[in-house]
C-alpha cells in the first residue's frame, strides 16, 4: 500500500514520527527515524530560530531524507485580571521546594513566531506543518512557493474545512486519543474531541486534499486500518515515546510504563501549559486541582511553569513533568526505536526497512 503523498515525498512508508515539541525529538531521535524509513518531524515551536537552523542543518547534514519542521500558529490571549498573580503565588512554594527562584512571568512568554517562519523559510526543509489555527493563505502560497509542502491540522470538520481554504497541500485529522497538545480552534477543545474512527472518514470525504490521520495510532493494525480508511499517511507520536532514543526524560518514560501498570487513564490537562493537552494527572496537577485556582492562558501559563519542568528533567521527579501521551499510551513499548518500528511495519504488512 503506497499512497501518492508517499510517493511525492520519496517515503519508504506512509508513517509520520509525530513533530513533538519540547525536547522529545531531538535530531539523534529524528535521524533513526528517517533511517527506518519514517518522514522525521521537528516539534520546532519551543525553539530560537539559531535553535531551529542548528537542528535542521545538523539534520540536513545526516541525511538527505524529507524533513518536516512543525511550528505553533499564535493564538495567545490577555489573562483575566488577577490570573497571572494567583498562579504566581501558588508557585512560589513550589519554587522554594525546589531551590529554584521565586517563579516570574518571562518577557517575552513565547518565541516570535515572525522570526522562525522566517528562519523556516531560509532553510527551506522539505515539510512545514502547522497546529493551533488556520494558517494566514498568504503564508501559505508564500512556503509553497519555496517548494515547501505545506500540512495544517484539524480536530473537526469545521476547522477542517477552513484550514483546507488557505492552500494547504495536506491536513492532520487529530482524533481525540491524540497525546499531548489539541489543535482545536473552533470552539471548545470538549467539542474537538472526536474519536479518529470517525473524524479521518469524514475529512476524507469533504476535502479535495491528502489527509493525515493521528491518534491512538498504536499498531501496524491501527495504521494500515487508517490507511484503508483513506489516510495518505499514518502519524505515531505515544507509539514512540518510550523508544531509547526519544527525548522526553527517563522518569516520563517510566511514568507511562508505571500508569500503564496501574491502568492510569489520561486526561486533558490545562495545568502545564494553559491550552488543553492529553497526558497523564501527576502531583502537581491533583496540587492545583486541589488548590482551586484560575490558570492562565498559553502561551503565559506554559511559560511560567517551565522552571519547575527543568527541575523535573534534571532530578527526574515525574510529578514536575508534563506526562504528554494519548489514550493508547499503555501499548507504548521501552524498546530501541528499531525495533519499534520494524514491529508496527510487520504487523501493517509493509515491505521491511534495512537502512
Amino acid at each position: 500500500m503506497r499512497t501518492d503523498l508517499q510517493k511525492e515525498l520519496g517515503l519508504p512508508t506512509p508513517i509520520v514520527q509525530a513533530p513533538m515539541a519540547g525536547g522529545a525529538t531531538p535530531p539523534g531521535f529524528i535521524l533513526a527515524c528517517m533511517r527506518l524509513g519514517l518522514l522525521g518531524s521537528l516539534g520546532a515551536a519551543y525553539l530560537s530560530p539559531d535553535v531551529l537552523k542548528a537542528q535542521v542543518e545538523e539534520i540536513a547534514a545526516a541525511s538527505a531524507a524529507p524533513l518536516n519542521v512543525n511550528l505553533f500558529l499564535p493564538c495567545g490571549r490577555p489573562p483575566a485580571p488577577g490570573v497571572v498573580e494567583g498562579m504566581l503565588d501558588h508557585l512560589a512554594p513550589l519554587h522554594v521546594a525546589a531551590g529554584l527562584p521565586a517563579p516570574a512571568l518571562p518577557d517575552p512568554a513565547e518565541q516570535d513566531f515572525a522570526a522562525q517562519l522566517t528562519m523556516l523559510r531560509r532553510l527551506r526543509p522539505r515539510v512545514a506543518s502547522f497546529v493551533f489555527g488556520c494558517p494566514d493563505a498568504g503564508m501559505v502560497a508564500a512556503l509553497k512557493a519555496d517548494g515547501i509542502l505545506v500540512i495544517g491540522a484539524a480536530t473537526r470538520l469545521d476547522e477542517a474545512r477552513l484550514v483546507a481554504a488557505s492552500g494547504v497541500d495536506a491536513i492532520v485529522a487529530q482524533g481525540g486519543e491524540a497525546g499531548a497538545h489539541r489543535a482545536t480552534f473552533i470552539g471548545g477543545f470538549e467539542e474537538g474531541l472526536v474519536p479518529l474512527r470517525a473524524l479521518l472518514p469524514q475529512m476524507v470525504a469533504a476535502l479535495d486534499i491528502p489527509v493525515i490521520a493521528a491518534g491512538g495510532l498504536m499498531t501496524g493494525e491501527d495504521i494500515r486500518a487508517a490507511l484503508e480508511a483513506g489516510a495518505a499517511l499514518a502519524q505515531v507520536g505515544t507509539a514512540l515515546l518510550r523508544a531509547d532514543e526519544c527525548g522526553i526524560p527517563q522518569a516520563h518514560k517510566d511514568a507511562l510504563g508505571a500508569g500503564a501498570a496501574k491502568g492510569a487513564e489520561t486526561m486533558l490537562i490545562r495545568h502545564w501549559s494553559g491550552r488543553a493537552a492529553r497526558g497523564l494527572a501527576n502531583g502537581f496537577t491533583r496540587g492545583l486541582d486541589a488548590a482551586g485556582i484560575a490558570i492562565p492562558p498559553f502561551p503565559l501559563q506554559n511559560a511560567m511553569t517551565q522552571a519547575l519542568r527543568g527541575h523535573g528533567r534534571k532530578t527526574g521527579d515525574a510529578d514536575l513533568l508534563a506526562l504528554w501521551c494519548g489514550t493508547g499510551y499503555s501499548g507504548a513499548r521501552a524498546a530501541p526505536l528499531a525495533d519499534i518500528v520494524s514491529r508496527l511495519v510487520a504487523e501493517a504488512g509493509f515491505p521491511s526497512q534495512n537502512h
